[in-house]
């Protein structure tokens, strides 16, 4: 320092300048620079230079003595980015691959999408149909043997007409009201305790969602097993043996009692719902031809539902 000091007395600004550089780390250089210098800066062919022009080129800290840096390219190449927003970028996968699942949405379902477990609540939720059953082993409100029960349904309310042994039933359940017809005379009557028909029609009105419940239960494990025309309808079509836990659905004489039923179900591929089922079903002290049939048309079809002469 004492050397730096002595050539300042010197006057000789541009070497004491050249020292500090030389001896450590500086700040930005303040001083004014002709023009030259600073030209002479911004090209750095030689590894030292002196003068003013190294004080205005060199900002930072020096390297030590005897280190020899390596010149940076001239330009740093860099693959061109996508435009911003680009979900896909040169090289990487596309969104969408070959083989990825279809996503079906929820009223669109595609060829056997619907299990049938799903296709009761979407045969259930339906605006309007006609659904023809067969009960053959059965006892349904008090009625025995083979039983044909038609329903319609139309907005939540539905009509039912039914005969077995010489015996004719026609009911009605509107607003959730049942109405039989009276039995002293022409009509139709709300049912109640007094009206002996009031029992059979509203356990015949309650038979389809309990045989439907047990013969096609959420934890049942139905198989695909092709496709078929149903009742005009493009189906798939499920197999499936059922164990059944009370047989009471079948009769009430068998409740309590096991069983098993040998399901098949088809579901329609357009809107999901059951377009047909047939069940066998076997068990101690069931009948060997005890069995029930759906047969589901008219979907859309049919027209508003209303008590005669109310």
């Amino acid at each position: 320092m004492r050397g730096m000091r002595h050539w300042v007395k010197l006057g000789g600004l541009a070497v004491s300048m050249g020292v500090l550089a030389a001896c450590g780390p500086t700040t930005t250089a303040t001083n004014t620079v002709p023009a030259a210098a600073t030209t002479a800066a911004t090209t750095r062919a030689a590894t030292t230079t002196t003068g003013a022009a190294v004080t205005t080129a060199r900002t930072t800290t020096a390297a030590p003595a005897g280190t020899t840096r390596t010149a940076a390219p001239a330009t740093a190449t860099r693959p061109a980015s996508p435009p911003a927003g680009t979900a896909v970028r040169p090289g990487s996968p596309t969104a969408t691959r070959v083989g990825s699942p279809t996503v079906v949405r929820t009223g669109s379902p595609t060829t056997g999408a619907v299990p049938p477990n799903q296709a009761v609540l979407n045969l259930q939720r339906l605006d309007s149909s006609r659904q023809a059953w067969n009960f053959a082993g059965f006892t349904v409100g008090g009625f025995s043997g083979n039983l044909s029960p038609v329903y319609e349904y139309n907005s939540g309310n539905q009509k039912v007409t039914a005969s077995a042994g010489g015996t004719s039933i026609e009911a009605y359940q509107v607003g959730g009201n049942v109405f039989v017809q009276n039995p002293l005379g022409g009509g139709y009557i709300q049912a109640d305790s007094s009206n002996p028909l009031a029992a059979p029609v509203q356990a015949l009105f309650a038979a389809p969602n309990a045989i439907l419940t047990n013969l096609i239960p959420a934890s049942a494990n139905f198989t695909p097993a092709g496709t078929e025309t149903v009742n005009g309808q493009q189906t798939t079509k499920y197999t499936a043996n059922v164990e059944l836990a009370n047989l009471g659905f079948v009769n009430p004489a068998l409740q309590g009692q096991r069983g098993t039923a040998a399901t098949q179900v088809w579901v329609d591929n357009s809107r999901g719902y059951i377009v047909a089922l047939e069940s066998n079903i076997t068990g101690t002290g069931v009948d060997a031809n005890t069995r029930a049939r759906l047969d589901v048309t008219n979907v859309g079809q049919v027209p508003p539902i209303t008590v005669p002469g109310r």
